[in-house]
C-alpha cells in the first residue's frame, strides 16, 4: 500500500495514445494513494503529438521550454508517465467504443511512434514508461506507484 505522503508535492502527467488507459488509470492511483499525487491527463506531450497527427505547426521548441521552466520548480517533483500499448490492443479498445469505430481516423500506430519520438528527443521532463497492454489495471497501478516512489527516493532534493 501507499506509503507517507510525500515532502514535496509530485505532479504526474500521464501521456500516450488514445485509449492506453490515461483516465483510467488516473481514476485508480488516486482512488488507491487518496489523492497523493496531482494527475494531470495529457499535457505537453499530447500536445506535441497531436500537432504532428494533424499537421499543426510545430511547436517541438516552446514546449520543451515549457517542460525545462517546471523541471526547475524546486521542491516540487514533475514526471511523465507514458504509457504505450500495442497496436493491436489499442485497436480493440478503440473499437469497442462507437465514438472510436466511428471515427476511422485514428491512427494507433503513427501516435505510438510519434509518443516514442517525443520521449527521446523532446521531452525535457523524467519519464516512467509503462506497457497496458496485457497487464490488469491494480497490477499497472501498482507498477506506477512503485516507480514514482523509487523515483523520488533515488531523486530527492
Amino acid at each position: 500500500m501507499v506509503k507517507n505522503r510525500p515532502e514535496r508535492p509530485t505532479i504526474l502527467v500521464f501521456e500516450g495514445p488514445d485509449k492506453s488507459g490515461k483516465s483510467t488509470l488516473i481514476r485508480e492511483v488516486n482512488k488507491i494513494t487518496n489523492y497523493k499525487f496531482f494527475c494531470i491527463d495529457r499535457f505537453t506531450g499530447s500536445a506535441w503529438v497531436y500537432d504532428k497527427l494533424s499537421g499543426r505547426r510545430d511547436r517541438a521548441e516552446e514546449l520543451s521550454q515549457v517542460e525545462d521552466e517546471l523541471s526547475k520548480l524546486k521542491n516540487v517533483l514533475m514526471l511523465t508517465i507514458l504509457l504505450s500499448c500495442n497496436q493491436e490492443k489499442l485497436k480493440e479498445r478503440m473499437n469497442s467504443e462507437p465514438i472510436y469505430a466511428d471515427l476511422g481516423a485514428q491512427q494507433p500506430e503513427k501516435a505510438v511512434k510519434l509518443y516514442k519520438e517525443y520521449a527521446k528527443s523532446i521531452t525535457r521532463l523524467p519519464i516512467i514508461m509503462v506497457d497496458t497492454s496485457d497487464q490488469t489495471i491494480e497490477t499497472t497501478v501498482q507498477e506506477i506507484i512503485e516507480k514514482v516512489e523509487q523515483y523520488g527516493q533515488d531523486n530527492s532534493r
